[in-house]
Order: structure tokens, then sequence, then C-alpha cells
């Protein structure tokens, strides 16, 4: 890394702001082609000092890969300020890091034209997306997988194919095949069920479990050896998995996981997954495929077992409530990756779930109406994935157009969660749990008995909990104020029952929360 040049003291807002700008400033003359200035966070980022980087062509700041993009996009005339997503620089160590880029429009300045191009590193913004994408394919797979367990009655071939083609539907996983392993002197392992787009791969792949043949020291050999999971993150780094390499680039095939299974009495099996991109498998990811292959486990037994029509009814009933309980568990891993983002209200959805769920229990409400209610008020807040970081950690008030990004959360959720096959309208309730009887809310505006009951306790929650909670920009408001304010709402904006029943919780009941005042 160049060490940043030491420029003279800023002797005005201009000099100023070139000099002490978090993002990297590269002004370019668009005639020439060529970089003219460079100021010290563009040195830290390129790693080229300023020396280095005037006269150079900006180009020649970007992989091979998007230096005709860069041609095609940057070297003509701008007539506004423009932004460019989708690019990487190329530092001087050859290390490429993903950036945020934004140009001025051109401006004539002694004879030539000049533009500013604005370089943020968005490596860490890049790496959160990957980590939730990885999550959210996983949680799709295996809700789509859900349903093929759920649905399937006719044979475990059948079955074993079904969630084979439910994993790769339309998703990031290209190749998905279950294997059994079969004794005998070379050990083969025998495809019972694949699907994917990259197919072709299996097509005269000879597959083993034997040690003593470089065939069975790949991952399937090893999973199946040791009943252990094994995971590839990248096919072109990973040496175990040379011989399948060239292969594996002809279907675009980059990542794997492989986990045991143990579907026949004595006898071992392997679902084998692969990802069109490297690192697909995180840690939530890997867990979620762990809870799918065991998923899949019972499956094949429950199918083995069923000999009467009310023994299957009793089965499926049963496999339906693990799979609930295991979808709304998933959910967990993703709201700690969301905390991450806005430490300031971490724990604040676990929080309002245990209000949300009191006041359903204190208005008798069944058990699987509280589960519902339960899992909405842990993802009530999902949809802020999509609002940036600083916006929510921001220690004061927030503008009017940080505002309105805020207010789009709630909608947001409901596009997250709406192909989700939960057993309850939890993308519903997610949207609604800020609207408000009078239609005050947001962001639909509903009135009355148009916003679901569940929506309705949720809204109550949220408000007791975020007022009694401390926020950068304020201090916590003390339990009996908060309760003060949501009486003098109830039947306006808010649910009367609901109202009665969490202020009959908090001074009657003396529910306490962890962390959250209470005098």
């Amino acid at each position: 890394m160049a060490e940043v040049s030491h420029l003279k003291e800023p002797q005005s807002l201009h000099e100023l702001a070139w000099t002490c700008a978090p993002g990297g400033m590269f002004a370019f003359d668009t005639g020439a082609g060529i970089l003219i200035d460079a100021n010290p966070a563009a040195e830290a980022l390129s790693g080229y000092s300023r020396d280095e980087l005037i006269g150079t062509n900006l180009i020649n700041l970007h992989p091979q890969a998007e230096r005709e993009r860069v041609r095609a996009e940057f070297l003509e005339v701008a007539r506004k300020p423009s932004r460019h997503p989708g690019f990487h620089i190329q530092r001087k160590d050859g290390q490429c890091a993903p950036v945020s880029i934004t140009s001025s429009k051109t401006m004539m300045r002694e004879g030539r034209s000049v533009a500013i191009y604005v370089y943020s590193d968005i490596t860490e913004q890049e790496e959160q997306k990957h980590v939730l994408s990885t999550q959210n394919w996983a949680l799709e797979a295996y809700a789509i997988t859900a349903l093929a367990l759920g649905q399937v009655r006719s044979s475990e071939s059948v079955l074993l194919q079904t969630i084979c083609e439910a994993i790769t539907h339309e998703s990031i996983y290209v190749l998905a095949w279950l294997g059994i392993a079969e004794d005998g002197p070379d050990k083969p392992v025998r495809i019972v069920a694949s699907a994917g787009s990259a197919l072709g791969y299996l097509d005269g792949l000879h597959l083993n479990w034997s040690e003593d043949g470089p065939g069975g020291r790949g991952p399937t050999g090893i999973c199946i050896r040791t009943g252990e999971l094994q995971i590839m993150k990248d096919s072109e780094t990973t040496a175990s998995f040379r011989p399948w390499r060239e292969r594996a680039r002809q279907f675009g095939i980059r990542s794997e996981i492989i986990l045991p299974l143990n579907i026949r009495s004595g006898k071992q099996a392997a679902l084998a997954v692969f990802a069109a991109d490297p690192n697909a498998f995180e840690a939530t990811a890997i867990e979620t495929f762990r809870q799918l292959a065991d998923q899949i486990v019972h499956g094949v037994h429950a199918l083995d077992q069923e000999q009467a029509l009310k023994k299957e009814r009793d089965l499926l009933v049963h496999t339906q409530k693990q799979l609930a309980e295991a979808l709304s568990a998933v959910v967990v891993p993703t709201l700690a990756a969301m905390e991450k983002r806005d430490p300031y209200t971490a724990g604040h959805e676990s929080r309002v779930a245990e209000i949300a769920v009191a006041i359903g229990k204190k208005m008798s409400w069944p058990e699987d109406r509280l589960q519902g209610l339960r899992v909405s008020a842990m993802v009530h807040d999902i949809g802020k994935i999509s609002i940036p970081a600083e916006i929510l950690t921001k220690p004061t008030r927030l503008s009017v157009a940080e505002w309105a990004l805020v207010r789009e959360h709630p909608e947001s959720g409901y596009i997250i969660l709406k192909d989700v096959p939960f057993a309850w309208p939890v993308a519903e309730i997610v949207r609604q749990h800020h609207e408000r009887l009078d239609g005050s809310g947001y962001p639909l505006g509903l009135k009355g008995d148009a916003i679901l009951p569940e929506a309705k306790v949720l809204a109550v929650a949220d408000i007791v909990e975020a007022m009694a909670s401390h926020r950068p920009y304020r201090p916590a408001i003390k339990m009996n104020v908060v309760l003060q304010q949501i009486k003098q709402e109830a039947g306006r904006s808010l649910d009367a029952e609901a109202v009665r029943a969490c202020v009959a919780l908090f001074r009657q009941k003396g529910l306490a929360l962890l962390d959250l005042n209470r005098s």
C-alpha cells in the first residue's frame, strides 16, 4: 500500500473537502483519457501515490475484464452526474475490491474537459449482502423442499426426485443429486435422483467411496466414509477437487455441499448440492441444509412406515409441524446478521415477540395462533435489511428523506417473506404492523377491521418496546409514561383490547423484560 502524500494544510473549504473526503476522488481529463489528480483517499484505496496516478489512464485502475465497459461508460462526455454500479478497483498489489462509483458532470477547466470520479470501497457491504443472499437461497430451497416432503405420497423415488427438483428450481443451485453407497470391489455410489441445469455434469461420471482410488478421495467419498458433512468452497482452489475441476468449469459449478444421509438401515447415502457461485454455503446456509437432510431422512422413513390411512395422516401432521418449527427456527440466524448492522436495536425483535405473545395469551389466543404471532414478531423488521446501516445507527433524528426510506421497511419485509410458505400470514402481518385503526399508519393506510388482529397486537408491542428502550438520539422513556401514552391511543389508533391486555400485564402481572426499564 502506498503511503498517502502529505499535503499542506487546506486553505479553503474546497481544499478541505478534497483532502478529507472519505471517498477516493480521481480527477480525469476526458479528452486525453488520463488522470490529472487524486485525493489522499484515492491514494489509500488504490495503493498508488498521487504522483504514480497522475498521467495514467483511468481504465488501468480496473481489472482487465471490466476495461471495455469502463471505456464505454467513463470516456464519454457526461451531461449530468452518474452512478456506475458493478465495478471493481484493481489495487497496486493486484488485489481487487468492489467499489461504488459516482461521476460528476464534465466541466471545462483551463481549456480541457474534466470530470471527477468518486470511488467508495463497498467490500464490507458486499460481504454482508453475500451472507444474507446465501441464507435466503438456503431458506428458499428449504421451504420448497419442505412442501415436497409434505405433499409427495406415491413412492420414495418420486419423493427424492421431487426434492432434487425443488432445490434447483429457479435458484443459484445448479445441480442436486442423491446417491446410495453400494458394496462391491469398486464401492460405487448409485445416483437415485438428480436435477438441475448442470445435470450433464453427471454424464459418464463414475462416483465411488473407495479410499484406494482417486475417485473416492473427493468430497463424496469422504462424506460417505466418515459420515461427516463436506464443503467445497471454491472448485478453483480446492485441492481435493482437482480431478473434476475442468469438468466443473464446463457446467458452471463453483461450490458444493455434501451431506451424509442414513435412509436405509446399514446403507449410507449422500445428498450433494452444487452452486454457481463460490462460497455459496455460509454458516447459516450449512445449518439449513443440515436440517433439510434430517427432514429428507424423516420423509423417506415416513413413506416406508405408512401402512394405513390413519397412520399416514398422523405422520403427516407430525411431519408438517416439525417442518413449520424448523422453518421458523431458520429466522434466528438471519436476525443475528441484521442486528450486526444495527447494534442499537439488538434484541428488539425478541423483546417485541415476548410482549406480543404475552398479550395474545392474555387475550386467550390458541397456541397455534400464538406461534404465528411469535414468528411474525421475530421478523417484523426484516425489511430494514434494505435500509443503509448509517441511517439505522444515526445518533440524531432522521431527515424527512431518511424517514421516508425507513417507512418503506414494512413493504420491503412483505416482499422478502411473501413467498415463504409459513403456516400463518406472516408476510401480511409484517406488512401491517405500522398500520393504525384510524388510517394514519403506513404503508397502506388501512383502517379498523382491514388490519389483521395479529398486526394490531404487534403494533402495541412494538410501540411499547421501542419507547421503553434506549435509542442513540434519546434516553429510554419510563414505563409508566409509555403505558399512559398507549392508553390515550386505545380505540383511536391502537386496538383497545390489546392495549388493555398490555397495560394489565405490566401493571398487574409485573411483566419484566430484560433491558427494558419498568419504573
